[in-house]
C-alpha cells in the first residue's frame, strides 16, 4: 500500500455516527456557551466585546485621545484576537456605541452609527471610534497583574481572560444572547442605583432583597418609558428569571387638546422597539380605518429626542384609543428576565443578590491585587530612594569607587555593592543615575518622595490587613464613580398595574357593510359601491363552493360561525377586511385554527347576545339540541369552541334560530319529514351532545331542518337541481320518535336526495352555482306551491352544479322572547271562507283546533282571553 492511501486510511474514524456527533456537538456547545453567547459574570462582557476593548486599549484609544478609523480597530481585533468575520466585530462595536441599546455606551463612535429606526450604521471605513469615559474603570488596572492572560488563537499574542472592571457593566448595560440549549436576557439598570446597592451590600453582606430594592428600583432603560407593576421586578430579582409575571414597559405619552383635534404625543418608547415600525403599525390601523377617530400619525423626532404625534378627531375617546394602541402595537411590550451568565467557566442562573456577590468578589480580587502590586512597587522605589539619599551623603567616595571599577556597567554595580553594601536594585539605579541628580535640590526631592512612599506603603499595608478599612476603600472608589458619572433614572416605575379599558364601540366606526361567507370558509367585506357595480354571476368562488351568508351587517355586530365538525367561532364584523369583488376574500383560518375538512354550515349575525333566543343545532345522524344564544358568547375570540359534541362519522347539517314558540321540521335525504313542537327538544349547554331528534331508516340521514311557524312556506332543494315548496301547515305532526311522513315518491333509478331546506313567511331566495362557476340568485316566487304527495320541479337554469338557500340568520337588539299568542296564527284558526260547505267547516274546524291546541300548549297564554276571542269569532260566523 502506497503512502498516500495509508494516510487516508489513518484518517478514517472507526466509530458509530451517533457517538461521533454527540462528542463533536458537545464540544461545539461548550464553545458556544463559554466563548460566544453568554457574558462573564465578572466584567459582563462576551469574548468579542472584551477583545475589542483590549485591542483599543493597546492602541491607546482612551476617551481623551483622538478618534481612530473603525476599520483599523477591526483589523487589530480579527488579526490578533478574534478569528471571525470583520462584519460581526464591527456590528459588535456599533452596538457598544449606540445609546439606545446600552445603559452607558462603552464606545464613542464618530459618524453614522444607526438610529432608533433600525437604520444601518455607515461602513467601518467611514466611522471613527474611541473608548468612552466609563472604560477607564474597566481597564485602568490591567497592567498591574490583576487578571490572568491567555494565549490567543495562534499563540502569537496574549489576551486577558477577563477585564479588571470595577464598573458593574453586566447590570448597568444588560445583555442578550442565545447559546445551545440556553439563553440570557438581562435588561439595563441605573448605574447610581447599582453602585448604591453595592455599597449597601458591602456595608451589610446579609442585606435582604427588600433592602437591595430600596436602592435598585428596577430596570432603567436608555429609551425611558414607564413600568407599571412591580411584581415582575420582584420575581426577576428574587429568582433571576420570570416564570409567572412579566415586566410591562409602556411608552411615555401625553394628550393635548387643540381647537380642531386631540393629539397623543409619544416622547419615549419601550426598549428594543424600532420606532419606524411602531409608526408603520399605527399607520396601518389608520389606513384600514380599524379605529374610529384615529386620523393621522407623524414622526417628528429629531436630535432633541423622540416625538411621535398621533392626531385624533375632536370627539374621539382618547382613553379607549390609547388602551387599544397599547395592547395592539409595540407602544407597550413585555420584557423577560433570564440571568444566565458564565461563572467559574460554567453557565449559571443568578438572582440579584448572587450577581452583586459576584461583582463584589471581582472588585475585591482586582483591588487586592492592585494594592499588592502598588505595595511592591512602592517598596522597590523606597529601596532605590534610600540608596540615592545614602549616595548624596558620600558622593565623593561613590564617584571614586566608580572611577576605579571595571569599565562595564556590571563592574560598577559589583563595586558599589562590595564597597558600600548597596542592594542589587540600589546599585543598578545608582549606576544609571546622572551626577546632576546628586545636587542639594534633588536630595530634598528624594526626601519628600521617601516620606510619600512610606505613607503609601503604610496605607496599603493597613488596607490589606484590615477588612473594614478595605471595604471603606472600595466604597470610596464606588462613590467616586457616582460623582464623576452621575446617571439620573430614565424609566419611571409605577407600583400599580396598568388598567386596559377600552370598549370596541368607542374604537370602531359604526357603519353598515356587506359581508359574505362561503361554505369553504372564504369571507368578504364589500362596499355598497362594489356591489352596485357588479352582477352576482361574476362573484368569485372556488369550484364546489357556495354561499352561506350574503347580507348587510354592522361593524358593531359579531358573526357566530358554525362548522360541520360541531365547532363554532366568533368574528367581530369590524375585523373583516374589505375585499375586492373578484378576490376570494379572507379565509376563516386567518381568524381561528381549522381541522382538515372543516367547512361552514351556517352563520348568525348577532347584534345582541342577551335577546333570549335559542340556537337549534342538528347533526346528520339526528342528534339535536337547543342552546341559549347567550351561552355562545366568549371573551376570547381567536379560537374555536364546541357547539355540539358529535361522533366521529357524524357532522352538523344546519343551525337555526328560534324564539321558543315554533315547530321543528326535519327532512331526511330520502324525503321523510318530521314535525313536532320545539319544546320537545331539551335545552343543553354548548358542549353537550344533545338527544335523538328523529328516527332514521337504514342508509337515510338528516338533510336539513328548519324552525317553522304555522303559516310559513317551506322550500326544499335536491342534489340534481329540483325544487319544491309547500305550506308548513300541510305537513302533519308526528311524535319525536317516529320515522316521519314521506312527502314525495323518489325515483327507483338514479334517486335524488334533499340537500337543503328553508322556511319563510313569504318569498325565499336561493343561490345557484353553475358548472361555469357563475352565481345565480333565484326567487321561490317563480315556482308554484305543491302538495305533500307531489314531486319536485326542475330549477330553471342550465348547467346546474349545486344550490343553497339564502338564509341570512340575524339576532337583533331587543328581540326578546315574548310569551304571547301569534295573532296571525289565531286568525288562521277562526276565519272561514263563506263558500265552504258545512262538512268542510267541521273538518277544518277540528283540524285547526287540533293545530291550535298543540301551539297553545307550548305558550304561556291567558287561556280565558284566548277562548273568549275564539268563541266571539265563531259566534259572529254563526250569525252570518
Amino acid at each position: 500500500m502506497n503512502k498516500e492511501n495509508q494516510q487516508k486510511l489513518e484518517k478514517i474514524i472507526n466509530n458509530s455516527l451517533d457517538k461521533i456527533m454527540a462528542e463533536k456537538f458537545g464540544r461545539y456547545s461548550k464553545y458556544i456557551i463559554q466563548q460566544r453567547a453568554l457574558p462573564d459574570v465578572r466584567d459582563g462582557l462576551k469574548p468579542v466585546h472584551r477583545r475589542i476593548l483590549y485591542a483599543m486599549s493597546e492602541l491607546g484609544l482612551t476617551s481623551d485621545k483622538p478618534y481612530k478609523k473603525s476599520a483599523r480597530v477591526v483589523g487589530d481585533v480579527i488579526g490578533k484576537y478574534h478569528p471571525h468575520g470583520d462584519t460581526s466585530v464591527y456590528d459588535a462595536m456599533v452596538n457598544m456605541s449606540q445609546w439606545w441599546k446600552n445603559g452607558i455606551a462603552l464606545l464613542d463612535m464618530h459618524g453614522n452609527v444607526g438610529s432608533l429606526d433600525n437604520d444601518p450604521a455607515a461602513a467601518m471605513r467611514y466611522t471613527e471610534v474611541r473608548m468612552s469615559k466609563i472604560c477607564n474603570y474597566m481597564l485602568d488596572d490591567l497592567k498591574k497583574n490583576t487578571v490572568s492572560f491567555i494565549p490567543n488563537f495562534d499563540d502569537s499574542e496574549k489576551e486577558p481572560s477577563v477585564l479588571p472592571s470595577i464598573f458593574p457593566n453586566l447590570l448597568v448595560n444588560g445583555t442578550t444572547g442565545i447559546a445551545i440549549g440556553m439563553a440570557t436576557e438581562m435588561p439595563p439598570h441605573n448605574l447610581n442605583e447599582v453602585l448604591e446597592a453595592t455599597i449597601a451590600k458591602l456595608k451589610r453582606p446579609t442585606i435582604t432583597l427588600d433592602g437591595l430594592m430600596e436602592h435598585i428600583k428596577g430596570p432603567d432603560f436608555p429609551t425611558g418609558g414607564i413600568i407599571y407593576g412591580n411584581k415582575g421586578i420582584f420575581e426577576a430579582f428574587y429568582n433571576g428569571k420570570l416564570d409567572k409575571e412579566k415586566i410591562k414597559l409602556f411608552s411615555n405619552y401625553t394628550v393635548k387638546q387643540t381647537d380642531k383635534n386631540k393629539l397623543i404625543e409619544i416622547t419615549e418608547i419601550p426598549f428594543g422597539v424600532v420606532k419606524s415600525q411602531l409608526v408603520y403599525d399605527i399607520d396601518v390601523l389608520i389606513n384600514n380605518e380599524s379605529i374610529d377617530g384615529l386620523l393621522e400619525i407623524k414622526d417628528q423626532s429629531d436630535r432633541e429626542g423622540i416625538r411621535i404625534v398621533i392626531t385624533l378627531s375632536k370627539d374621539a375617546n382618547e382613553e379607549s384609543i390609547i388602551s387599544f394602541l397599547l395592547q395592539k402595537t409595540s407602544m407597550q411590550v413585555n420584557y423577560s428576565y433570564n440571568n444566565v451568565v458564565i461563572s467559574n467557566n460554567s453557565p449559571k442562573l443568578m438572582n440579584l443578590n448572587e450577581l452583586l456577590d459576584a461583582y463584589i468578589a471581582h472588585i475585591k480580587d482586582v483591588k487586592t491585587k492592585t494594592l499588592t502590586y502598588d505595595y511592591n512597587k512602592y517598596l522597590l522605589r523606597l529601596e532605590i530612594v534610600l540608596g540615592f539619599l545614602k549616595v548624596a551623603e558620600i558622593t565623593d567616595a561613590v564617584i571614586k569607587v566608580i572611577r576605579n571599577s571595571e569599565g562595564s556597567k556590571s563592574g560598577v554595580i559589583k563595586a558599589l555593592k562590595e564597597s558600600f553594601g548597596f542592594s542589587q536594585n540600589q546599585a543598578t539605579a545608582i549606576a544609571e543615575l546622572r551626577l546632576y541628580r546628586l545636587s542639594k535640590t534633588d536630595k530634598q526631592a528624594f526626601l519628600i518622595e521617601k516620606a510619600e512612599l512610606e505613607k503609601n506603603i503604610a496605607n496599603i499595608k493597613e488596607l490589606l490587613s484590615d477588612e473594614k478599612k478595605f471595604v471603606g476603600y472600595l466604597i470610596e472608589l464606588l462613590r467616586g464613580i457616582i460623582k464623576e458619572i452621575p446617571t439620573p433614572r430614565k424609566t419611571q416605575i409605577v407600583a400599580e398595574e396598568f388598567s386596559f379599558n377600552h370598549d370596541k364601540k368607542d374604537l370602531v366606526k359604526e357603519e353598515i357593510v356587506n359581508i359574505s361567507f362561503s361554505k369553504n370558509g372564504y369571507i368578504k367585506r364589500l362596499s355598497q359601491k362594489i356591489i352596485d357595480s357588479n352582477s352576482p354571476e361574476s362573484y368569485m368562488l372556488k369550484e364546489e363552493d357556495n354561499l352561506v351568508f350574503f347580507d348587510k351587517s354592522n361593524t358593531m355586530h359579531n358573526i357566530l360561525i358554525f362548522t360541520n365538525l360541531g365547532n363554532y367561532a366568533i368574528i367581530p364584523v369590524y375585523k373583516i377586511l374589505e375585499s375586492k369583488w373578484k378576490d376570494l376574500g379572507t379565509h376563516l383560518s386567518d381568524f381561528v385554527a381549522l381541522y382538515p375538512g372543516e367547512s361552514i354550515v351556517n352563520v348568525i349575525d348577532v347584534e345582541d347576545w342577551n335577546v333570549g333566543d335559542y340556537v337549534v343545532i342538528m347533526s346528520k345522524q339526528g342528534y339535536a339540541k337547543k342552546t341559549l344564544i347567550s351561552d355562545f358568547e366568549v371573551s376570547r375570540i381567536n379560537k374555536s369552541y364546541t357547539a355540539l359534541k358529535i361522533d366521529k362519522n357524524d357532522e352538523i347539517v344546519n343551525v337555526a334560530l328560534s324564539d321558543g314558540t315554533k315547530d321543528i321540521l326535519i327532512v331526511t335525504a330520502m324525503g321523510y319529514t318530521s314535525k313536532y313542537n320545539e319544546n320537545d327538544l331539551n335545552i343543553y349547554g354548548p358542549k353537550a351532545k344533545g338527544s335523538k331528534a328523529v328516527y332514521l331508516s337504514n342508509k337515510d340521514y338528516v338533510a336539513s331542518f328548519e324552525m317553522v311557524k304555522f303559516n310559513d312556506t317551506v322550500s326544499m332543494l335536491t342534489d340534481d337541481g329540483y325544487f319544491k315548496k309547500m305550506k308548513a301547515k300541510d305537513i302533519l305532526y308526528v311524535p319525536k320518535t317516529n320515522k316521519g311522513k314521506e312527502i314525495f315518491k323518489n325515483r327507483k333509478l338514479n334517486p335524488f336526495f334533499v340537500t337543503d331546506m328553508f322556511s319563510s313567511l313569504n318569498e325565499t331566495e336561493f343561490w345557484i352555482k353553475t358548472e361555469t362557476n357563475e352565481i345565480l340568485l333565484q326567487s321561490s316566487l317563480g315556482y308554484k306551491l305543491s302538495k305533500n304527495d307531489e314531486g319536485f320541479i326542475k330549477i330553471n337554469t342550465p348547467s346546474f352544479l349545486n344550490a343553497s338557500f339564502k338564509k341570512n340568520l340575524k339576532v337583533k337588539l331587543g328581540d326578546k322572547i315574548t310569551k304571547k299568542y301569534d295573532s296571525d296564527l289565531l286568525n288562521n284558526f277562526v276565519e272561514f271562507d263563506d263558500e265552504d260547505t258545512e262538512k268542510e267547516k267541521v273538518q277544518n274546524e277540528e283540524k285547526r283546533f287540533s293545530e291550535a291546541e298543540k301551539q297553545i300548549n307550548t305558550l304561556e297564554l291567558n287561556v280565558d282571553e284566548l277562548l273568549k276571542r275564539i268563541n266571539r269569532s265563531l259566534g259572529e260566523k254563526d250569525k252570518k
